[in-house]
């Protein structure tokens, strides 16, 4: 963390602790995993049952988990939502303010394709991408455990700040970028072990690769880094430009990123990019500046990719929401960042040009007049791209307009400020936006917002 943040780590008292051994092997096809829990009942409720999301599997029966335990004795291994979550039945209910220790043993296959999760797991042209590749807790709260057979569109964590201490095996070669911070390494017989902690933060991601270099520029307290395969100079060198300025508006916009690293890296994935704590990845096909998509340069591409992706470190990270039932508030935050970013680099034509993009998006369903407000689960996936990318930040554009730019700009900070690392319902977003603004968007919401 940097300076200014570290009074925030006696916030965390009862956060749950993850300790997690990686053990990655050549020729890379599988992880071998142990996971040490030590969690803490925050809630109001007596807790029978924990349970944790096994993310790989929703691209297939990937992960198997061979041996649990809870407080040292071992458990049976109950798995419920076609296999992607592990039920930790307790022998005694868990009351509030208690903890349990909870141990697991697992492995992973690690597809060698897109598969079902656009290849944000996998291991492709020599570049490991590691999305989730252990069980992690979601929230808790007046619905009980979050979890669910997640829908195919849309992000899939919700989880608590947690701190993470990760050991990761690998061979010497290996580059790895991560979540968190390294703060040891020791190397013997070609094999190299590092330790990584992490803390506060929504989950943990690691990218790895021989063909990997680094470029890296230091802004404040923070070290950017970004991590591209050998060939891909120029892109990696302009993935870090735009990183360093995101962050610059983001900083100034919001209020300052908590941790004194961010990586950017570059993955092979059937996507634009993907969000992770203290880490973001860009699919490694806009890389080349040669290659066009669409009658577009890849840069075009790659410049919004990015810094779409690290506003995702203020809403996503910073501040959660349920991204499966209330996906607007992040994703619609992320793209209205995305212009302020366009605004503050280039001038308020190219923001305002950026913004066009949103109209273009919404057409794709003939600017259909659909809630911004609703679960993935109820968009097709033509609607919730062009709904959630497209109609949520018109939403939070006209909002701005509506009570102006010193009023919405009040209202970042504050909501930086009042939010940070807690969840943001839209509710809440509602409430805080009248307070500041001291008006009634009660119509606003209902035009937008609200389900008719």
């Amino acid at each position: 963390m940097i300076q200014d943040e570290k009074d925030t780590l006696q916030q965390f008292p009862t956060a749950t602790r993850y300790e997690l051994q990686l053990i990655l092997n050549k020729p890379f096809a599988e992880v071998e995993g142990q996971e040490k829990i030590t969690y803490w009942n925050n809630e109001d409720v007596a807790l029978e049952e924990i349970y944790l999301r096994m993310f790989p599997n929703n691209a297939g029966d990937l992960m198997v988990v061979s041996e649990l335990q809870i407080a040292g004795k071992e458990s049976p291994i109950n798995v419920d939502f076609e296999n992607t979550a592990l039920r930790v039945d307790l022998p005694t209910a868990l009351q509030p303010g208690e903890s349990t220790i909870l141990d697991l043993a697992y492995t992973v296959q690690i597809p060698t394709d897109f598969g079902g999760n656009y290849g944000l797991f996998s291991y492709i042209d020599g570049l490991l991408a590691l999305d989730q590749v252990y069980a992690i807790i979601p929230v808790y709260d007046d619905e009980g455990w979050n979890v669910e057979v997640s829908p195919p569109n849309g992000d899939m964590i919700y989880t608590d700040p947690a701190f993470f201490t990760v050991t990761i095996q690998s061979p010497v070669e290996l580059v790895i970028a991560s979540s968190g911070v390294m703060v040891d390494e020791e190397e013997k017989d070609g094999i190299k072990t590092q330790t990584v902690v992490a803390g506060p933060v929504r989950d943990f991601y690691l990218a790895a690769s021989v063909k990997y270099a680094t470029v890296s520029e230091q802004i404040g307290e923070t070290l950017v880094t970004s991590y591209y395969p050998e060939g891909y100079k120029e892109g990696g060198e302009y993935v870090l430009e735009v990183g360093v300025n995101a962050l610059k508006t983001y900083n100034d916009r919001l209020g300052t990123y908590p941790y004194t690293e961010l990586d950017l890296v570059g993955t092979p994935m059937d996507a634009g990019g993907m969000e992770y704590s203290g880490i973001v990845a860009m699919g490694i096909q806009y890389y080349d500046p040669d290659v066009v998509f669409s009658g577009l340069p890849a840069f075009t591409y790659l410049e919004s990719i990015v810094a779409h992706e690290v506003a995702h470190e203020w809403f996503f990270n910073i501040i959660m929401d349920d991204q499966i039932d209330e996906p607007w508030i992040d994703e619609g935050m992320a793209q209205f960042l995305t212009s302020l970013y366009y605004e503050d680099t280039y001038g308020p034509s190219a923001a305002s040009s950026y913004r066009e993009s949103w109209y273009s998006r919404w057409n794709r369903v003939d600017s259909k007049l659909m809630p911004i407000g609703l679960p993935v689960r109820d968009y097709t996936e033509a609607e919730y791209g062009a709904i959630i990318y497209g109609r949520a930040p018109l939403f939070i554009q006209s909002l701005h307009d509506d009570i102006g730019e010193e009023v919405f700009s009040e209202f970042l900070h504050t909501l930086f400020v009042e939010y940070e690392w807690s969840i943001l319902t839209t509710g809440e977003f509602r409430s805080l936006a009248e307070e500041v603004c001291n008006c009634d968007l009660q119509e606003d919401f209902e035009t937008w917002v609200y389900s008719q």
